[in-house]
This record gives C-alpha cells, sequence and structure tokens, in this order.
C-alpha cells in the first residue's frame, strides 16, 4: 500500500522534467547542429553505460537489502565503495587512450570531450546512491526536486547559448550538460549528508560486502546486458549510420518522454514497495491485478502519443520531420519495460537474477541482428523498429521466466496488447510518410476502444484513486488511515 502524498510528491518530479524537457529538448535542436545533438546522445549513453557498469548490481543490492539491516550506514558504504574504487581504476587505465576514445565516441581527438565525459559518469555515479536514500526513505518531494533543478539549469543555459558570444559548439554543449548533473549531486549530497556523513566512518567487513556482492554481481552481467539493450540503437547508428540520423533518433527517444514519467513515477516507488509487501507477508495474488492496471495505462499512453504525434512538427527544425512517426516505436522501450518491472517480480522475490540476465541477453541479441539488418538502409527509422521488437521479446521473457520461477498467472491479454500496439507502431512507421493523416486517425480511433477494453481497470483505479484521497486531504471517515492506492 502506498500513501497517497507519497505518489504525488514522486509523480511531481517526471511529470515537471517532462514539461520542461518538451522545451529543453527542441531548444537543443534548434540551437545546435545535428551532429552536436547526436553526440549528446554518446554522452549520455556512455554516461549510463558507467553507471551500470561500475555500480556493480549494488544499487540494487541496496534496495533489496534496505529493510534487512539494522545500520543502513554501514549499508551505503559496503555498496557504494566497491564500485567508486573500481570505477576510479578504470580512469587511470584510460589515460593513454583518451584522444582515440574521443575519436570513436565523437568523431574528433579533443581530449577535452572525453575528460567532461569523466566528470558526468562519476557524479553520476555518485549520485545514483544517493538517490536511493531519498527513494528508500519515501521523501518524494526532496527527490522530484533533485530531477527538475538540472532541467531547468539546462533549459536557461539553453537561452544564455542564445547570446552571440558563444559559438555553439559541441564542447559547451557538454558542459551545460556537466552542470545539470552537478546540480543534482549538489542537492541530493545536502538532502542525504544525516545519511551518508555517518556511513563515511561505518565499519563493514568483508563477508558483507561478499554478501552483497553475491546478489549483485550477476546483475552487473544484466545490467550491462540492458546497457546494451538500450544503447544498441545510438551505437549501431554511430556506427553503421550517421550523426544526423543518430541526432533524430535521440530526438524521437526524448519526446517519448510521457512513456518516461510513467517508467520513472512506477519503478521508483514499485520495489521498494513490493519487497516491502513481501517481508510483511502480503497476498501477492495483487501483482496480478495490477500488472493489468499498468496495461491499462500503457495502452492508453501509447494511443495517446499516436493521437497527437502530428505536434512536434510545430516545435521542431524541418530535418527532425521523421520524429512524429518513430516516437510511436521509442514509446515501447519505457513502457515495455515498466511493464516487465511488475510482471518480472518473482524473478527479484525468488532472487534468480541469472534469469534477467538471460531475458536481456535474448532481447540484446535480437536488438543488435536488427539493427544490423535495419540500420544501414533504413537509418533511424530501423533503429526504433529494432529497438521495439527487442522489448517487446525483453517483456516476454522476462515475465516467462517470473511465471516459471515463482507462480502462475495470467498473462495472455497482456501479450495479445502489447504485440498489437509494437505492430500498429511499426506499420505507423513504414506507411505514416506517405499517408500521414490517415495514421493520424487510426490513432485516434483506436482512443475509445482501448478505454472501453480496460473499462474495468480504469474503475478500480478511479475508486482506489477517490477513496485514496477523501482518506488522506478530507478525512471522511474518523479514525481512517492514511490514503492508499493498491
Amino acid at each position: 500500500m502506498v500513501n497517497i502524498r507519497t505518489i504525488l510528491a514522486f509523480a511531481m518530479g517526471p511529470v515537471a522534467t517532462a514539461v520542461i524537457g518538451l522545451m529543453t529538448v527542441p531548444a537543443i535542436a534548434w540551437i545546435f547542429s545535428p551532429k552536436d545533438v547526436g553526440r549528446l546522445n554518446m554522452v549520455q549513453v556512455s554516461v549510463s553505460f558507467g553507471v551500470l557498469l561500475f555500480n556493480l548490481g549494488l544499487d540494487r543490492a541496496y534496495v533489496r537489502e534496505y529493510h534487512e539491516w539494522s545500520d543502513r550506514g554501514a549499508l551505503l558504504k559496503a555498496c557504494f565503495a566497491p564500485g567508486f574504487a573500481l570505477m576510479l581504476l578504470a580512469v587511470l587505465i584510460s589515460i593513454p587512450f583518451d584522444d582515440r576514445i574521443a575519436e570513436w565516441l565523437f568523431g574528433s581527438s579533443h581530449v577535452v570531450y572525453y575528460w567532461i565525459l569523466v566528470a558526468c559518469v562519476i557524479v553520476s555515479f555518485v549520485s545514483r546512491f544517493l538517490s536511493l536514500i531519498l527513494r528508500m526513505q519515501d521523501r518524494g518531494v526532496a527527490f522530484s526536486m533533485s530531477q527538475i533543478l538540472p532541467k531547468i539549469i539546462l533549459l536557461v543555459v539553453m537561452g544564455v547559448f542564445l547570446l552571440p558570444i558563444f559559438e555553439r559548439s559541441f564542447g559547451e554543449l557538454e558542459v551545460a550538460y556537466l552542470l545539470s548533473l552537478l546540480s543534482v549531486l549538489f542537492i541530493y549530497s545536502w538532502n542525504t549528508w544525516r545519511e551518508w556523513f555517518p556511513a563515511v566512518k561505518a565499519t563493514v567487513s568483508r563477508s558483507q560486502v561478499n554478501h552483497l556482492l553475491s546478489y549483485g554481481v550477476p546483475l552487473i552481467f544484466a545490467g550491462v546486458a540492458f546497457w546494451g539493450l538500450d544503447a544498441t540503437s545510438s551505437i549501431a547508428l554511430r556506427s553503421l549510420s550517421t550523426l544526423p540520423e543518430l541526432a533524430i533518433y535521440s530526438v524521437s527517444m526524448s519526446f517519448a518522454g510521457v512513456g518516461v514519467v510513467f517508467q520513472t513515477i512506477f519503478t521508483v516507488l514499485w520495489a521498494p514497495m513490493v519487497y516491502k509487501w513481501v517481508a510483511g507477508g502480503v497476498d501477492m495474488r495483487r501483482v496480478d491485478d495490477i500488472a493489468h492496471q499498468a496495461l491499462a495505462v500503457v495502452c492508453t499512453l501509447w494511443v495517446v502519443t499516436g493521437s497527437v504525434s502530428w505536434l512536434t512538427d510545430f516545435v521542431l527544425p524541418e530535418h527532425y520531420a521523421k520524429v512524429k512517426y518513430l516516437m510511436l516505436c521509442s514509446m515501447g522501450q519505457p513502457l515495455l519495460y515498466t511493464l516487465s518491472e511488475i510482471t518480472c517480480v518473482g524473478i527479484g522475490i525468488t532472487r534468480r537474477s541469472m534469469l534477467s540476465l538471460w531475458s536481456t541477453i535474448a532481447a540484446l541479441a535480437v536488438n543488435v541482428a536488427g539493427s544490423i539488418l535495419l540500420v544501414p538502409s533504413h537509418g533511424a527509422s530501423g533503429a526504433v523498429a529494432s529497438n521495439a521488437i527487442a522489448f517487446l521479446v525483453f517483456f516476454v521473457a522476462r515475465t516467462e521466466a517470473s511465471a516459471y520461477v515463482w507462480r502462475n498467472f495470467p498473462r495472455v491479454r497482456l501479450y495479445l496488447f502489447v504485440t498489437a500496439a509494437v505492430a500498429l507502431s511499426i506499420a505507423t512507421l513504414a506507411i505514416g510518410p506517405e499517408s500521414q493523416v490517415s495514421a493520424s486517425l487510426i490513432w485516434v480511433a483506436l482512443l475509445p476502444v482501448v478505454l472501453w477494453c480496460f473499462r474495468n481497470e480504469w474503475m478500480v483505479m478511479y475508486r482506489s484513486l477517490r477513496s485514496a484521497v477523501k482518506s488522506e486531504f478530507f478525512a471522511a471517515e474518523p479514525g481512517s488511515g492514511p490514503g492508499t492506492v493498491s
């Protein structure tokens, strides 16, 4: 059960971030060249890789063990220190190769690009662990403000770049991105100093670290494999296509922000809540209902995005005209990932984390094969189509693995709707340029269909939300507990 105020507090950040992003992404697209937008995508891909690789799966171990450890400062130190030491070692080893790394990533041998990237990785790594403190303590307002501030800073800097004294180079864009990450670190550090300061002095035994690593090590490979699944399209476009095509892909993924909002809100709340249920002996059959309620939200968001995607033509330069078709496939990544987080809960409960690895590898293989086949001839269009199919495989594999090791649960309806959504998104990508009006009208016509198909789920969610709001804010019944949404 989740307090309604907690949901609203955690939702504030992703929603505000998405709204600000609707201004920031077009600003970057108008101010900087498509090549520089493509290079920024490589920075973001590299930062995500660094955080996933060097945390050694111990970020998830922190979430999994948070309610089991009495000394949470020691837990934070045991989870943070091994990966941070490994990251610094890797930075030292990379020094002789900095120019070649910069050339491969950015098409330029300016080593300063690489070292700004290194700073971005280190800052993001530290911020990742500090954010977990706020997440596990249900401090939603502080968590949300830490997401909103960097977007505001980035938007302000984009406005400053309009001044004629700036060259509007990639170096300036990369520094702006670093400044936004530093603002996150500052806010997280300020809001969590009472937790991380004792962690500095905490004593941790080798057996404790080994226990955490035994859970986290399989997740190292799963994390890297998932990064590969996520980054395959960007890498394929960088290697097999052009930076302008990579820019189109990057902007398309950015405009799938409504799906990212749903993913961010749900994943922040879901893992702590479900493990609390397990520790409290709650009947886990409630997960079945939540999965179908989430499916209702996923399908509705997908259809609404298809209905209004044409609006991107009014805010983006002409070079990005294809974005309105690509963003339907781009929605597949955040929405299918979010849905899989619910249906794969059995993997986490049973601690069979290797199954997450194999599920991700299967999807990664599909994405690599699809990218090699489609990207050289279709560019960004081929990349998003391959990515959507791969995340469909990812969802099915994780769901089936969970059903196998945990318990059987109904899933045919889940598969039918998400497969139809992916297929229709790819069809829109194929026929949209020749028949834009027809493609948009199909998605508009599907909206009442989806609402009708999920009328029971929407009614249950509405009643739960109404009851939660009434209990939380109006105290309709004396002695009633805090509002909850199940």
